[in-house]
């Protein structure tokens, strides 16, 4: 069984080096690593040097987002399974083995568990415990985790990733493929035993434009795959503020939520109040990227119109 490692990349030129050194150092042989990159960095200068260990660059003819790039990347793999990376996370040197057990015995797609490698960081220690607390709990809800692959004729038939709108999907679209998949009747396994590093945002920059992303998405996914009104989403806007300010407001909730939170830090309780801040900046960051993203959709349609 042939893996073809999918990674889109934009201005990337800080993480994928290290990368694309995890990836020539996995131990199973049938693979190909396929970067798609529409860069203004020097990303695509990094990735040319590894031409001569296998890493193949693609680039697109024109910008489309990261919806876009993975599923150029698809089109273009020759491998039965297709594993869809981000430029910052890296794979453990057995990682494709452990992925081909599960694959031998019939799944078609296969979450695994990540974990945070910049823990000096207490933004990214943030991201990192939240994950933790998502598999702890409840994990049937979930189809996509970092080092997230799935059999490609699976891919392709359920429809790739949505692109074809005024402005490129940033966010949601992970859950709405592994849920088109899941429609197919297509076999999912989640398996915690097989760890992916990952490095989260741990800058305050970096953090607020992931977490404003994350706002940003949500009026587009919408708008665009749910065919919601703006009315609605307006409304639902509104509503997520209101909401949002009372929790503020009583102080209490941020606290009872970040005790859980930190429990499950490697500071302990230790990061209760770094992780107060850093939920601060997150809620704030969603809801910037949210009416931020309202303005875009409605200007976006109007020149389309």
């Amino acid at each position: 069984m042939k893996f073809s490692i999918i990674i889109p990349t934009y201005n990337e030129e800080a993480d994928i080096g290290e990368t694309l050194n995890s990836l020539i150092q996995l131990t199973y042989d049938k693979k190909e690593i396929l970067v798609v990159d529409d860069s203004t960095d020097q990303t695509p200068d990094i990735v040319r040097s590894y031409a001569s260990m296998g890493v193949t660059l693609i680039r697109p003819a024109k910008r489309g987002g990261r919806c876009e790039a993975r599923n150029l990347g698809i089109r273009s793999a020759d491998g039965e399974v297709i594993v869809i990376l981000n430029a910052d996370v890296r794979p453990r040197s057995d990682f494709l083995e452990q992925l081909l057990a599960h694959y031998t015995l019939g799944y078609d797609y296969v979450l695994v568990g990540s974990k945070v490698s910049n823990t000096d960081s207490f933004l990214a220690r943030y991201i990192g415990a939240i994950a933790d607390m998502d598999y702890a709990g409840d994990t049937s809800w979930m189809e996509w985790t970092e080092g997230f692959s799935c059999r490609r004729e699976l891919a392709i038939k359920a429809g790739l990733f949505p692109v074809g709108h005024p402005i490129p999907i940033c966010a949601g679209e992970d859950g709405f493929f592994g849920e088109n998949l899941r429609k197919l009747g297509a076999k999912r396994v989640l398996d915690l035993n097989i760890i992916v590093d990952h490095v989260a945002p741990g800058n305050l920059g970096e953090f607020w434009q992931i977490r404003k992303g994350r706002g940003c998405g949500g009026p587009q996914f919408r708008r665009f795959i749910q065919r919601w009104s703006f009315g609605k989403i307006i409304a639902r806007a509104i509503l997520r503020l209101i909401k949002s300010t009372i929790i503020v407001l009583l102080v209490f909730p941020p606290v009872i939520i970040n005790w859980k939170v930190s429990s499950f830090s490697m500071y302990g309780k230790r990061d209760l109040f770094p992780f107060i801040g850093a939920w601060f900046i997150e809620l704030l960051a969603y809801h910037v990227g949210e009416w931020q993203s309202v303005r875009e959709v409605m200007k976006a349609e109007e020149l389309n119109s």
